[in-house]
């Protein structure tokens, strides 16, 4: 019954009417695991549709246990070959939990289901050349048809593969010293491990197979951006006469790929890495009013630059006093930040959300007044101001933020002087922009000022960015170093700009607000 639910589903248009449904599947495969704990196949339809439904840290939990129900019946049952789905998706939901080693690890899921998809995309290479080179294929009619089929579904495969190959990548990658070492003594199906003696020798084996499969994970499907960019990182951008050729900035495809993943858990995720900047974006233009001296104490309006989920729109929302626009690539980060209003949603957690409140037009009023899918380097005015109903058309923005947004870029030139385009600062009024970096110390920086790190993320010294502002018309005002969020347990090194463009302002240090204090006042 509960496939039949499922199968129904995949024709219905009306939400309402699939989540019932999958709710209740979801019900009826949890009472066949209680009479029959070890069902594969309910296990692993039930993990299917439970990731479905949530991407919460507790149910990739929970689907990864299901998962391993699934490879352990069918391990059982001596059918490995038909649940290489079940492990590709185990070792993606033990990467997230960081579940690496182990038999049921990441690391030996990935493995294994590598193996077996490349057993059968050779099965279907063997029945393409059967067809080019059959002693009788001259004889009889060409099965065009056929052919185009199986290369089709070996396309299909090297596809999936890939994604395959970079995740077992980023697992090695991630791998400490002391891991690696452990895995030198645990069977693998696709490294040498001979050389791993020492926790030193053995990390250059695990780095050594990371970028080894990063590669093959870019030959099999050259539209893998993700794999394309991270192959960049961990090579460092080094050229072969040792200097560096780094990629000016990440693609458009790529961080659109990257935050269209990653869009349902983005939030969560980042409040687990103890996650600051928009905070200390609205703690920044806090700063500004307040030493502006501006009458209204609101600017006229404000471009969330990279706004993401709208993380950083919470804090500005009651610093703007006209439009407050939000740009971003990813468009299902776009529809999240749609769905924020003033009363729910950006950050705002669940229990501080106003409810039953729907009569209450703050629980209307978006968020933001526009947003908008556009590449920050070439967005034009018009194209942001186009559908604003203002009292006054806007000529430029007073205020631009872009919360961790630089981290995707290198060279920082061309969205620089957007940002001064898009600015209405002038002789007499000057506008504000605020962002951050991840911070590279000037004398370990490469020449150019930037250097795409291993993370996938770029880092700028102070002197390239304060360079490279002032080119395009920016004074510097305010800069702090900052802790934009922690990863593995690090902190990582940033650094928070305040500039402006336009008028006469002058840097003062002295000026600042807590976070606490800046939401009491708003």
């Amino acid at each position: 019954i509960a496939s039949a639910l499922v199968d129904i589903n995949e024709a219905e248009q009306d939400e309402t009417t699939k989540q019932e449904r999958a709710t209740r599947a979801i019900s009826l495969l949890r009472h066949v695991l209680s009479l029959h704990p070890t069902d594969g196949d309910a296990a692993f339809n039930l993990a299917l549709l439970l990731q479905d439904s949530s991407h919460t840290e507790d149910v990739t939990r929970e689907a990864a246990k299901l998962y391993e129900i699934a490879v352990q019946a069918a391990d059982l049952d001596g059918e490995e070959e038909d649940r290489w789905d079940a492990l590709a998706n185990m070792a993606a939901a033990k990467q997230e939990l960081g579940d690496f080693l182990g038999p049921y690890g990441a690391r030996r899921s990935y493995e294994r289901s590598v193996v077996l998809l490349e057993a059968l995309a050779k099965e279907y290479n063997a029945n393409i050349d059967q067809m080019i080179n059959d002693v009788d294929s001259a004889a009889r009619e060409y099965d065009d048809e056929g052919f185009r089929e199986a290369q089709m579904e070996v396309n299909s495969i090297n596809a999936y593969l890939s994604k395959l190959y970079y995740g077992y990548g980023t697992v090695l990658s991630e791998l400490t010293p002391s891991d690696c070492l452990h895995l030198m003594t645990e069977e693998t199906l696709l490294m040498d491990t001979n050389d791993g003696n020492d926790e030193k020798s053995a990390k250059v084996v695990c780095e050594t197979n990371a970028l080894n499969a990063m590669r093959l994970a870019v030959d099999l499907d050259g539209n893998n951006v993700v794999a394309m960019h991270m192959l960049a990182a961990v090579t460092g951008g080094e050229n072969e006469d040792g200097g560096y050729g780094g990629k000016e900035r990440a693609s458009n495809e790529f961080v659109s790929a990257l935050f269209d993943d990653f869009a349902d858990t983005f939030d969560e995720k980042l409040g687990a890495l103890g996650y600051k900047v928009p905070q200390l974006i609205g703690e920044a233009a806090y700063d500004l009013l307040k030493m502006s001296n501006k009458e209204t104490q609101t600017f006229a309006s404000i471009l969330d630059a990279g706004c993401g989920t709208g993380l950083a729109g919470r804090f500005l929302k009651s610093l703007v006093g006209g439009p407050l626009v939000g740009v971003d690539l990813s468009k299902k980060m776009l529809e999240l930040a749609a769905e924020c209003t003033l009363t729910k949603g950006c950050g705002l957690k669940e229990q501080d959300t106003i409810q039953n409140k729907e009569s209450d037009e703050r629980s209307r009023t978006p968020l933001y007044d526009k947003l908008a899918s556009l590449d920050l380097e070439t967005a034009s005015l018009n194209e942001l101001a186009s559908g604003l109903t203002t009292v006054d058309p806007i000529d430029g923005f007073e205020l631009i933020v872009a919360a961790d947004v630089l981290v995707y870029f290198g060279d920082i030139q061309k969205l620089l002087l957007n940002f001064a385009k898009l600015s209405n600062g002038d002789d007499a009024n000057s506008s504000f922009l605020i962002f951050s970096c991840e911070r590279i110390k000037d004398e370990e920086a490469p020449p150019a000022g930037w250097k795409l790190q291993s993370s996938g993320r770029y880092a700028h010294s102070k002197s390239y960015v304060t360079e490279v502002a002032e080119s395009a018309g920016f004074d510097l005002i305010g800069y702090e170093k900052i802790v934009p969020r922690l990863e593995k347990g690090v902190a990582v090194d940033g650094h928070l700009f305040i500039f402006a463009i336009g008028g006469d302002v002058e840097e003062d240090d002295d000026v600042h607000v807590e976070v606490e204090t800046v939401m009491e006042e708003l």
